[in-house]
């Protein structure tokens, strides 16, 4: 990654994905009260989500591909171990790497959490088939990301707009199509609608996905 990348990673977008922790700090939480075991967050980033897991978390695994978001990430864990007597922090490892290529063995983890990840992530396709691979028969991937819009009229602006979004958000697609890649990876989300939410303000980004998923082999 250049300097300027990592300068706009640290000044610009780290502050915005804060901004949007504060604006889903409830669905954040909500989604990891149900990790259980040993758990994957792919793209734990600068570990906005270490307070949300619950003692039901034996182990916690954080991927990601960024250095300077690993620093973050880690000064983050210590801050939480620190205020550990009053909320623990399961015993957590941060590993540098991919979604595409996940360095563990099969049936590996009881639970994958994707937290919008799915929009940055290069292959999406390949990413889901590692976290099938990884997860244990009857393992759970919790996820939420928002995704292109079903609407004619807005996925058009999606579109318009994706070009100069990618650049300015460190790779993120506002034209993913990520509930039909996890359809596709035998997943099932046929109950899981694609929504505008109520607490993210820009309509670009307002379509969701959100759920709790098993993968039985």
């Amino acid at each position: 990654m250049s300097f300027v990348s990592q300068l706009y990673e640290r000044v610009i977008f780290s502050p915005l994905l804060r901004i949007a922790d504060k604006a889903l700090f409830q669905v954040r939480g909500e989604l990891l009260q149900q990790a259980r075991g040993r758990v994957l967050e792919l793209g734990i980033g600068s570990g906005l989500s270490l307070p949300y897991y619950t003692e039901s978390v034996q182990e916690l695994v954080g991927l990601e591909p960024s250095d300077g978001l690993l620093d973050q990430c880690r000064q983050r864990l210590k801050l939480c171990q620190q205020k550990s007597a009053s909320q623990p922090v399961p015993t957590t490892t941060l590993v540098k790497g991919v979604a595409e290529s996940l360095p563990w063995p099969d049936d590996h983890f009881d639970t994958v959490v994707a937290f919008l990840v799915f929009c940055t992530i290069g292959d999406p396709q390949q990413a889901v088939s590692e976290v099938r691979r990884v997860l244990k028969p009857g393992g759970q991937l919790l996820f939420f990301e928002h995704v292109a819009a079903p609407e004619a009229s807005l996925a058009r602006w999606q579109q318009r707009c994706n070009p100069l979004w990618t650049r300015m958000a460190c790779g993120c697609e506002l034209t993913r199509h990520t509930r039909d890649v996890f359809q596709g990876a035998g997943f099932d989300l046929s109950a899981v609608p694609v929504v505008r939410h109520p607490a993210i303000p820009l309509p670009l980004i307002a379509p969701t996905i959100s759920g709790a998923v098993t993968y039985a082999r």
